[in-house]
């Protein structure tokens, strides 16, 4: 069945043509993403088809009766609301149905004392149907719901009793998402939905709209979360949308192969039509020579052919994305970075301690840690910016560092981009103009001035000067670097110029460290990821992927006590300890290990139970309700490979 479809849209800002001819449909239970360049209208369809905007030309079908919940990037609450009221006007019709329903029953109650049958005959028929509405809307699991979607994206008691109009612009928009989320609409709208959520949130995200039961558009950059939830791709170019049925890796491979079938025809009709060009020029020589009208009118119908001919267009090459270099120094020592018993605090808060990290020459680290954990705090400490609580931190000597803040100012804002990027260099305009070029600064767009950019133009004009300089110093001329210090260098970029960013970090000589929530970032640039938290760094020595297994593997496995007392050893995160294993062989030791497994499933199974009574029994206490629904799922995972290993053994 046919959810929503577009046809024909052309959309206008001023003079501006940014959608020319939008065309498609989306079917029920499909989950659609809209990809494409910064700028190229992704924001306007989705604005288009929640009716936020209207089209100038074309128009939008929506099934009716549909209902539609739309999470815009820039969400505004004027009234002083808490992040519960905003949440909780997604139950605003059940509520009204359920005020309805008591107001029924008060009547019922007054009915039944007065005798009136007729009277409650008539009542009850009223609040059969509105009984039916409030159930078939999820009425009556609206207090489960609540619960399961706070739980999910980390919503406190804390962060659900704050005004609204306080909160940053990521919270707000995590409010947002958590509103529309409990709406349950028949189409799910989301415009950069993955924007401020840490992994374990965006894990959480990317299951929930799998098993989703409705229609979901979305928007977003993240291609991890674009290959997990997405079943279609639509690529909006120039004005017009391109369909490909997949997720974004099928996207990746099925449009290079449409392009080398393109090209391939274009090849083909470009030979025919030379040939073609040669015949009639021929032709016409030799009419001309031999006086031959015949001739003549042959080369004028063949002419005619090849102007009827409908010509196979040369496929266009991606457009100008960002184009990075670097300028690099001298190479570092072999010892970069080390961190030994290091350790920070805010007041009361405790971000980390204990922590020990050592990188090392041409390493790629990724740091990971739920949001708030210290990562960015880390980095800063690292550049001397603040001070360690305890323990030390050492900079190789020969190390020079560059550094793009997740958050990017400039020492002066009411220059122009120009002035900003020359400031400290010498470089003349003509230079550094074809330099800013690299970073799609352009035309008068140079002169553009900087308090005026958007995030994302704030970032690639510091990228821009930091592949010049390294530290943003001015009125210095730094050396080349050799350490990269990157925190959340993928935000405000869209999908081309990550592209363009991996690629150029590929070619770079030096050592990476790296906070980001880009896994696909994550996994093309890291070799080793490293997990903060309060008590310390585990190391991971592989890319995310890497990271996911092998952290499963870790939860699974029991402790043995000693490696509880372990002594502490140099790079210690690396050493893993199996289980010890009975000392039996054959068949015996199958048997053996076999009620062994029985025994702690049914010991895992009795844990799982109580985690569910304590769920039922913890009520609105959503920070408990996550600690238990984390450690269900752990233990569903321990279940299910032991299980794994039971089966094996018994066909075996």
């Amino acid at each position: 069945m046919i959810e929503l479809s577009c046809s024909q849209l052309k959309k206008y800002y001023g003079a501006q043509l940014v959608l020319e001819n939008i065309t498609f449909e989306v079917q029920e239970g499909e989950r659609v993403a809209v990809i494409g360049k910064n700028g190229c209208g992704k924001s306007t369809i989705l604005k288009l088809i929640t009716r936020v905007e209207a089209p100038d030309e074309g128009c939008v079908s929506i099934r009716k009766n549909a209902v539609t919940g739309y999470l815009e990037q820039m969400p505004v609450y004027e009234e002083k609301m808490t992040v519960r009221q905003v949440c909780e006007q997604a139950f605003c019709e059940l509520v009204m149905l359920q005020e309805q329903m008591q107001a029924l029953e008060r009547a019922l109650e007054n009915a039944a004392g007065s005798g009136g049958e007729e009277d409650i005959d008539v009542l009850l028929k009223k609040y059969t149907l509105l009984q039916e509405r409030y159930e078939a809307g999820g009425g009556y699991e609206m207090e489960e719901r609540f619960a399961r979607i706070c739980t999910g994206l980390k919503l406190s008691g804390e962060f659900l009793e704050a005004e609204f109009r306080t909160l940053s612009g990521g919270e707000k928009t995590l409010a947002c998402l958590a509103k529309v989320l409990l709406q349950n609409p028949d189409i799910l709208v989301l415009d950069e939905p993955t924007n401020h959520l840490d992994m374990s949130m965006l894990q959480w995200l990317e299951e929930y709209l799998k098993n989703y039961k409705g229609t979901v558009l979305m928007v977003s950059h993240d291609r991890y979360f674009l290959d997990a939830a997405a079943t279609r791709i639509l690529e909006v170019e120039d004005g017009t949308a391109v369909e490909y049925l997949g997720n974004y890796s099928y996207y990746l491979e099925e449009k290079e192969r449409r392009r080398q079938r393109q090209l391939d025809a274009y090849k083909e009709q470009q030979k025919k039509v030379k040939a073609m060009e040669k015949a009639i020029k021929d032709m016409r020589s030799w009419a001309a020579q031999a006086d031959n009208e015949s001739m003549y009118k042959r080369a004028a119908s063949m002419q005619k052919r090849l102007d009827r001919m409908e010509k196979v267009e040369r496929p266009k090459n991606e457009g100008p994305g960002m184009r990075v270099t670097f300028e690099e120094g001298e190479r570092s020592g072999k010892d970069v970075l080390l961190l030994e018993g290091v350790a920070k605090s805010f007041g009361n808060k405790k971000l980390f301690s204990n922590l020990d990290l050592e990188v090392y020459y041409q390493e790629h680290v990724a740091l990971l840690g739920r949001n708030g954990c210290g990562k960015t705090t880390l980095l800063r400490m690292i550049l001397g910016e603040l001070p360690a609580d305890a323990g030390s931190i050492r900079v190789g000597a020969s190390a020079r560092i560059g550094y793009l803040p997740q958050q990017v100012r400039f020492p002066r804002e009411d220059v122009s981009v120009l002035e900003a990027f020359r400031d400290g260099l010498v470089i003349g305009e003509g230079k550094a103009r074809e330099e800013l070029s690299r970073y799609l600064f352009t035309g008068e767009s140079v002169f553009k001035k900087v308090e005026n950019l958007s995030g994302g133009e704030k970032s690639r004009l510091y990228l821009a000067r930091l592949m010049q300089t390294g530290v943003y110093t001015p009125g210095e001329n730094s050396q080349g670097i050799n350490f990269l210090i990157l925190d959340e260098p993928t935000n405000h970029l869209d999908i081309l110029s990550r592209e363009n960013l991996e690629t150029a970090l590929e070619q770079f000589k030096g050592t990476l460290l790296i906070v980001s929530h880009d896994r696909y970032f994550l996994n093309k640039m890291a070799d080793r990821m490293v997990e903060i938290t309060q008590t310390g760094a585990c190391s991971y020595a592989g890319n995310y992927e890497y990271y996911r297994q092998e952290k499963a593997k870790r939860a699974a496995m029991p402790i043995a006590p000693a490696q509880e007392t372990e002594k502490k050893t140099e790079r210690r995160w690396e050493t893993n300890t199996a289980p010890a294993k009975p000392a039996a062989t054959g068949s015996g030791r199958n048997q053996y290990r076999q009620k062994q497994l029985e025994q702690e499933i049914r010991m895992l199974e009795e844990l799982k139970n109580t985690c569910e009574a304590d769920a039922a029994a913890a009520g609105t206490d959503y920070e408990r309700l996550l600690e238990l629904e984390t450690e269900k799922k752990r233990l569903e995972n321990q279940i299910d490979e032991k299980m794994e290993e039971w089966l094996e053994l018994t066909e075996g």
